[in-house]
């Protein structure tokens, strides 16, 4: 049962990995293979290929956008007002800002995803790699099965060789073809010289199993997208030449005028012959909006607003846009809580593996500490303006309170700011010093 079970797992996440990886090859056979007979027929199928647009990747950087548009500050603190200067051009080296941000979405998609600090030995530096349940061939859980006993993970050579790295907390070794292949490590009899399992889980939500459930609402909307875009298009391509059926002519059963095809349809040897076209029916319209009523109702199930899915990118207003920027502000905290978590592991992995491979070592010592930076609520450039025209007729706002919040600056430097602008625009000549009139206006506006 276990092994079946395990067969079926690893079969879903390769096709949740195929289409997130956008493997066009994968996806046309997978679409072919779920719409044999329903509704295309073999027949049809051999024929054509499927359209495929990426609308996952779209709900993904939205749903994870906010969090590292700025990148977080992590640190090692290792006294007071002191940090261990050796971290952050290490964490430059490995990427680390660009890797956790790909675990972030991957994690969105998969539920689950494995981040492993990786010394190479042949290149002598570090790497992170992050690992999808697809790339999982082997798994033990502990007591407690949302922790790692032993695993296995398909990896391959530069040179396309296959094969499966073994991890528990006690062993190391490499599973090629049948033979088992202990790592050319410092120590060649096999043992894992970190005594742990270098894996640092990223896990969404938990389930039922190790995995849990893995974002099924993105896979089932692609997969169903690309059969009704391909759909669309054949019915497009299809219907675009018309269909001749004759009357009372001479021409055979599946004579063709191409790309159109002939029906013989015989009415009475007296009447004249003759050809008509027929040209189907087909509410192309309606069809493109059922497709795009979909995806908007697919990104209201995800926490995102309507106008995340909207093609047309109709703008919405000010208030509907604020009320669904709280909402994703929400789960975008929730993340935060769960991603500190990770990132804090994940750090004190690296240094595990960095200290017992390479120069310079980090302080054992220290404890990690990671500052997500604040996210600006998201305002369109209509209601900025509207706000601050209403903010400037009241009268408790100025351009100097407006070019310090923009450009992040004290009073003082703001008022420095616009009046070097002004002398600047007077000496190049684009404005008169002695014309007055935008400064000495006589509408109350003005005045305020």
């Amino acid at each position: 049962m276990r092994q079946v079970s395990e067969a079926e797992r690893l079969a879903i996440h390769r096709t949740f990995a195929a289409f997130y990886n956008s493997d066009y090859l994968l996806i046309n056979d997978i679409l072919k293979k779920s719409t044999l007979n329903n509704p295309f027929s073999q027949e049809t199928l051999d024929k054509m290929n499927f359209q495929h647009i990426d609308q996952t990747k779209k709900v993904l950087n939205r749903l994870s956008a906010g969090i590292y548009t700025n990148e977080a500050q992590r640190e090692l603190i290792i006294g007071k007002d002191k940090t261990d200067e050796n971290l952050p051009p290490l964490l430059k080296k490995l990427r680390y800002s660009a890797k956790v941000k790909d675990s972030f979405r991957k994690a969105l998609y998969y539920n689950l995803i494995l981040v492993q600090p990786v010394y190479d030995m042949q290149l002598n530096r570090m790497r992170l790699d992050i690992i999808t349940p697809d790339m999982v061939t082997k798994l033990t859980t502990k007591d407690d099965y949302l922790e790692i006993e032993e695993i296995g993970i398909e990896k391959a050579r530069p040179d396309g060789t296959v094969y499966e790295s073994v991890w528990n907390e006690t062993e190391h070794y490499n599973i090629e073809g049948d033979e088992k292949v202990f790592y050319p490590d410092k120590n060649q009899n096999g043992k894992n010289p970190l005594k742990k399992i270098p894996f640092i889980i990223l896990r969404m939500n938990e389930g039922i199993d190790f995995w849990g459930e893995p974002n099924w609402n993105l896979l089932l909307n692609q997969i169903n997208y690309d059969i009704r875009l391909t759909d669309l298009n054949e019915a497009e391509l299809r219907t675009v030449y018309q269909f001749f059926v004759g009357y009372n002519t001479d021409f055979k059963d599946f004579d063709r005028f191409a790309p159109g095809q002939l029906r013989q349809v015989i009415d009475s040897v007296d009447s004249p012959a003759r050809i008509e076209s027929i040209q189907a029916d087909i509410d192309f319209a309606s069809v493109k909006d059922n497709i795009d009523w979909k995806m908007k109702q697919v990104m209201s199930s995800e926490g995102l607003s309507a106008q995340s899915g909207d093609t047309d990118v109709a703008n919405e207003s000010g208030v509907k846009r604020m009320i669904d920027e709280i909402e994703l502000q929400e789960r975008r905290d929730e993340f935060k809580e769960t991603l500190y978590n990770f990132e804090i592991n994940l750090l004190d992995m690296i240094r595990t593996v960095n200290n017992y491979y390479q120069m310079p070592k980090l302080s054992d010592t220290g404890f990690f500490e990671v500052t997500f930076s604040e996210e600006k609520a998201t305002e369109r450039i209509e209601d900025k303006v509207a706000r601050r025209e209403m903010e400037a007729a009241i009268g408790y706002k100025d351009e100097i309170d407006f070019t310090m919040e923009d450009l992040e600056v004290s009073e003082e430097d703001a008022v420095t700011i616009l009046t070097d602008r002004k002398t600047r625009v007077y000496d190049l000549g684009v404005k008169d010093k002695n014309d007055n009139t935008e400064d000495n206006k006589t509408e109350p506006e003005a005045q305020i």
